[in-house]
């Protein structure tokens, strides 16, 4: 349950417009834009929220040849009324696990497979538009976590199988 907390924790703060990143994130940032120094990127998107933008931006600098673009559509999950909230304010023992693996939808939220749908249009849109380019995409943990489940054909309910997704890495994948 402990990690459950830090995962909700995380996503309530995930969607917050205006959440700086940390100092840790802005070296994780710098870190994967000095892996990435080599490569050809076409494109970027990245999730519009604050954290993500902020990290594109830092890999940005170092391919000002790419097309740039912030999307809505790269966003985490939608908590609802959730978001922005403390655990108190949520009362966390009630949410329990069923928001996060029962498909069940938060308040003013997105259900997993709602979830699920918006990262999959997104990769239909990258298949259609740059199946010939190189694309960045800078998002959230649970989005990413999701794209990978998608591009390796798993079922909604089985892309929580994989292992955790790192803030120190990139994944690369030809589609």
């Amino acid at each position: 349950m402990e990690r459950l907390r830090k995962i909700l924790r995380a996503l309530f703060k995930d969607n917050l417009p205006k959440e700086n990143l940390l100092k840790k994130g802005i070296n994780q940032a710098k870190k994967i834009s000095s892996e990435l120094k080599e490569k050809k990127i076409d494109f970027i998107y990245s999730s519009d929220l604050k954290r993500s933008s902020d990290t594109a931006e830092i890999i940005f600098k170092e391919h000002p040849q790419a097309h740039y673009k912030l999307l809505e559509d790269l966003r985490e999950r939608s908590w609802g009324n959730f978001e922005g909230k403390t655990e108190e304010e949520i009362d966390f023992d009630n949410i329990k696990i069923k928001y996060q693996k029962d498909f069940e939808k938060p308040p003013k939220g997105e259900d997993l497979r709602e979830f699920y749908e918006r990262v999959k249009k997104f990769f239909e849109f990258l298949k259609e538009k740059h199946s010939k380019n190189c694309v960045l995409i800078v998002s959230h943990k649970n989005f990413l976590r999701t794209l990978i489940g998608i591009i390796s054909n798993k079922k909604p309910e089985e892309v929580w199988d994989f292992g955790p997704i790192s803030n120190e890495r990139f994944y690369e994948f030809e589609i």
